[in-house]
């Protein structure tokens, strides 16, 4: 384990470096875009896409830059969370969030301008390609990105999230699944895909993936089961009880396993993030 944590401090690194060079701080507008996401962040979704590239290949320039647009979109989607009309929330990670730093407008304008940069940095990369197959596989990678952060997914979860129409657990299963698990879902489909991963593969890392995220969930909502408690919130760990919730998370991991065994490509780190989540604690 202690090498995998090295391997995930790397990825991060790489991630972080080219982060730094997405703004120049040519105005305050950029200095505003680049402190949305200096603040902190474990970047994993970005650090996913880049393992799930490297099922079937070396890392690449274009792996690091569909991780850093990947980012880009889930830093977005954290910059408008913490809006007035969303959360409300003028700290993040115990910081100043952009809303409670630069103002609400300067924050909508922030999102906006992460979102669109976002594509652009994927548009550029596959300018670069010339072969017509990877072309073609990174054409799909940013479909199934885009995909899931828009009204099929992560969008479309924040909507039901803010309608606040939760019923019973199929309401709390779809929301969860469409505003958190959808990302997880489309870093490593996405990275997968830009690595030239077979359909097979991809077909097991799909629900790989599903389960990655419901597991990530799934653990939030135990950490917040207090909080939520007196909120009267409705979440896993409140319906289910917090004993269900951990028996959960223990069936999904064990079908995790089991189908990240199935891939034919490189598969080490995968099996090893399964104890890593199993072992987190915030």
């Amino acid at each position: 384990m202690e090498d995998f944590i090295k391997l995930i401090h790397n990825d991060k690194s790489i991630i972080e470096t080219r982060l730094n060079k997405v703004y120049a701080y040519n105005n305050e507008f950029e200095k505003m875009c680049a402190y949305s996401f200096s603040v902190g962040g474990k970047r994993i979704r970005a650090i996913l896409l880049l393992e799930a590239f490297k099922i079937c290949r070396d890392i690449s320039d274009i792996a690091i830059d569909f991780s850093v647009a990947l980012e880009l979109i889930h830093n977005y989607s954290l910059v408008h969370d913490d809006l007035p009309e969303m959360d409300d929330d003028k700290f993040r990670r115990g910081v100043l969030s952009v809303y409670g730093k630069y103002g609400q407008s300067n924050a909508v304008l922030v999102g906006d301008e992460l979102l669109n940069n976002a594509n652009l940095i994927m548009f550029k990369a596959i300018k670069q390609l010339e072969n017509i197959d990877e072309i073609k596989n990174a054409i799909s990678a940013s479909e199934i990105i885009l995909n899931s952060s828009g009204i099929n997914g992560m969008i479309y979860g924040q909507f039901l999230d803010l309608e606040n129409n939760v019923e019973n657990l199929s309401d709390i299963e779809k929301i969860n699944s469409l505003k958190t698990g959808e990302l997880f879902k489309a870093a490593i489909l996405a990275g997968a895909k830009l690595g030239g991963a077979s359909d097979n593969d991809l077909a097991h890392l799909e629900i790989y993936a599903k389960n990655l995220g419901l597991v990530f969930q799934l653990q939030d909502d135990l950490f917040d089961y207090d909080e939520d408690v007196e909120l009267n919130k409705k979440t896993f760990a409140t319906v289910l009880g917090k004993s269900e919730v951990e028996k959960k998370i223990e069936e999904q991991n064990k079908i995790s396993l089991q189908e990240i065994n199935k891939i034919s490509g490189r598969k080490e780190f995968f099996v090893n993030f399964i104890d890593y989540m199993a072992k987190r604690t915030y």
